[in-house]
């Protein structure tokens, strides 16, 4: 492979004809690589996602108002804490990656090693910041009800942080070294025994009792513990997994890995303040009343689906962007996450074709309350447009840290989401009074400004590099 990359960087690229060969090859290898690695990752977030999803479908199915109180609990709480924790792990995928494409295994396996305390670390900070919510979920929520009985949601939901933190760090490593496919595995089992806790425990079979939302979370959490067990006994006794020194002392000090501590201090802050910003659009659509909130919790669960989508190609795109960066080949990189975008926007636009045109559908599959339907449904056909342009920032933004670019994606994100969003959702949902739409209109204007600030910034960069 390495002899191929050096003859095709020495093609003269001065002739037109060269430069069509030499894009048709590297397309060749982007193409089959990025699938490879974006259906697993894919798949993978998919998978996690599909644990909540059910969640919502069951809950929603068992009782409107309880899925209004699983919705604050898990959009404004649990879900910005794991985010802002995922996100101060992502270098470990940018680390692993550079590592592999320069071909140092045991640098691979030293990130891993160094990266699990650091992420156990998180994993507790966040569960502790989440068990006090009974003191402070009354400032989320002006209705007395629905603050109670979410803030109990969350501390049930709060047990399982640590697990999903660390399942996050092992799944980082593994799409890191191409083998994405080990967490999906991983997923697709637990997403069966989830399906199954939820429907003895929200309901109260087989002689146990009848929990609702509470069941909901207490399934949850077990199933991220098991989750977790499976995927470190695949790395420790796993014979393809010896190469990488997983079971030696990684033997850096805290200074020695600053840089992929940078990375994640960034794109913590950037998606933290992504879903900062939709946790506040959960906190205005309770300002609307209990029926908007649980109406806002089944159009976001819908468009989550098409976004992981976007996110798992955005991660294989990460890889592929590292491992070009690593070899030091910045034509080659900036192909890699054009190519990442491009397969992003095609996977997002077939989404919105699917949700435009069965909205109905949709919302059945959550609920059959009619009063539901009239808000959720005109709501859920809006949200083809917004998928598109939400899915593909996130995956741009996943090729800029391929890159090791840190604040700049951050500071867009927080432009758009925070600064424009926010203050735009309040004013249409609240003052025009457009209610769930207004919502969603703010999400579309916040979503096309953040893609093309870093498609810009990610244009400048691979090409200021290439030159040099």
């Amino acid at each position: 492979m390495a002899s191929k990359d050096k003859h095709v960087n020495s093609q003269d690229h001065t002739n037109p004809e060269a430069k069509i060969d030499w894009l048709l090859l590297r397309l060749k290898r982007h193409l089959p690589e990025l699938l490879r690695l974006s259906g697993p990752a894919m798949m993978s977030r998919l998978g996690m996602l599909s644990l909540g999803f059910v969640d919502t479908i069951m809950v929603g199915h068992y009782a409107t108002k309880e899925l209004a109180w699983l919705s604050l609990a898990n959009r404004s709480v649990i879900m910005f804490l794991l985010v802002v924790a995922i996100g101060l792990l992502m270098g470990v995928i940018v680390s692993t990656a550079t590592a592999f494409g320069q071909g140092d295994e045991r640098e691979c396996g030293r990130v891993w090693r160094r990266s699990m305390p650091y992420a156990f670390g998180v994993g507790i900070i966040m569960l502790l910041l989440a068990v006090t919510a009974p003191l402070w979920m009354g400032v989320l929520a002006q209705d007395p009800v629905i603050a109670r009985e979410s803030a109990k949601i969350v501390v049930l939901l709060a047990l399982g942080i640590p697990a999903h933190v660390l399942f996050f760090c092992c799944t980082g490593f593994l799409e890191g070294i191409s083998r994405p496919y080990v967490p999906m595995v991983a997923l697709f089992l637990a997403n069966g025994v989830n399906v199954l806790m939820n429907y003895v425990l929200i309901y109260g079979h087989y002689g146990l009792p009848e929990l609702g939302a509470g069941g909901s979370a207490i399934a949850s959490t077990i199933v991220r513990w098991t989750l977790l067990v499976l995927i470190l006994i695949y790395l420790w006794y796993a014979p393809s997994m010896r190469r990488y020194g997983l079971r030696q002392p990684h033997g850096q000090r805290w200074r020695d890995w600053a840089h992929q501590r940078t990375i994640g201090y960034a794109s913590s802050v950037s998606i933290g303040a992504e879903i900062a910003a939709f946790a506040g659009l959960v906190i205005i659509a309770e300002k609307l009343g209990a029926l908007v909130l649980a109406g806002q919790e089944v159009v976001f669960n819908i468009m989550t689906v098409p976004f992981m989508l976007s996110v798992g190609i955005g991660s294989a795109t990460a890889v592929r962007v590292g491992i070009s960066h690593g070899r030091g080949d910045m034509a080659d990189t900036a192909l890699a996450g054009w190519t990442g975008l491009i397969l992003a926007m095609l996977f997002l636009g077939i989404g919105a074709v699917v949700i435009y045109n069965v909205p109905e559908w949709l919302f059945s599959i959550h609920s059959d309350d009619p009063r539901l339907a009239a808000i959720a449904i005109p709501a859920i056909s809006f949200i083809a447009f917004v998928t598109v342009f939400d899915g593909g920032q996130a995956a741009m933004s996943m090729g800029l840290r391929g890159l090791s670019e840190t604040w700049w994606p951050t500071a867009i994100q927080g432009v758009a989401y925070l600064i424009l969003m926010l203050p735009l959702s309040w004013y249409l949902a609240l003052v025009e009074g457009r209610g769930l739409i207004g919502l969603l209109e703010a999400t579309l204007i916040a979503s096309i400004f953040s893609i093309t600030a870093q498609s810009l910034r990610f244009y400048w960069l691979t090409g200021r590099r290439k030159a040099a």
